[in-house]
C-alpha cells in the first residue's frame, strides 16, 4: 500500500515540476530582465529560421540571378532592407531561444553566428554599392563583388540546410 501511495504521488507531483516554454520564459525574463514580445516562442523562431533557409534564400537566388548583374540601386537597396529585416527577426529569435534555453536560431552560436555574419557582409557590399556615386546604375565590375558576397552567404546557409536534413531535423516536401 505504501508503493502504490508513493507511486500515485510522484505522479501527480512531477508533472507540475516541469518547466514548459511560459515557465522559461517568465524565468529568462526575470533572471535576465527583459521583456520578450508575446509573438516569440520556440515554434515561431523555428518557423522564422526555417522561412529563411528556404524561401528567403530562394528569392534571394532570384535576385541574384536575374537582377543583380543590371547594378540597379534601387533593387539593392531593396535587397540589402530584405536582409536587415530578416538579420533582425533572426538575432531576435536567437536571443530569445538562448535566454530560456533552447538553443539557437541555427542550432549552435557558431553556425548562427556565421550566417548572421554572412548576412552582414552581404548588406554592406550593396550598401557600399547603393552609396557610391555615378547615377542609378552601378558598374557590372563591382556588382560582382556583391554576387561574391551573396555567393558566400548562399554556401553557409545551404552547409546548414544540408546539415539539419542529414540529421533528419529539416523535411524539405
Amino acid at each position: 500500500m505504501k508503493k502504490l501511495f508513493i507511486l500515485l504521488s510522484l505522479m501527480v507531483c512531477l508533472p507540475s515540476q516541469a518547466c514548459d516554454e511560459t515557465c522559461k520564459r517568465e524565468a529568462a525574463m526575470e533572471e535576465h530582465g527583459v521583456k520578450f514580445s508575446s509573438y516569440l516562442t520556440a515554434s515561431y523562431c523555428q518557423d522564422t529560421s526555417v522561412a529563411f533557409l528556404l524561401r528567403a534564400r530562394e528569392s534571394l537566388q532570384s535576385y541574384r540571378d536575374e537582377k543583380l548583374t543590371t547594378g540597379h540601386k534601387g533593387g539593392m537597396r531593396n535587397i540589402s532592407n530584405f536582409l536587415k529585416q530578416r538579420k533582425q527577426w533572426l538575432e531576435e529569435c536567437d536571443q530569445y531561444l538562448a535566454l530560456t534555453g533552447q538553443g539557437r536560431v541555427f542550432r549552435d552560436e557558431a553556425t548562427t553566428q556565421n550566417i548572421l555574419t554572412a548576412i552582414d557582409s552581404t548588406t554592406a557590399e550593396l550598401d557600399r554599392l547603393v552609396s557610391s556615386g555615378g547615377g542609378v546604375h552601378a558598374p557590372a565590375s563591382q556588382a560582382e563583388m556583391a554576387g561574391v558576397r551573396m555567393d558566400q552567404l548562399f554556401m553557409v546557409v545551404d552547409n546548414h540546410r544540408t546539415d539539419l536534413q542529414l540529421r533528419g531535423q529539416l523535411v524539405i516536401r
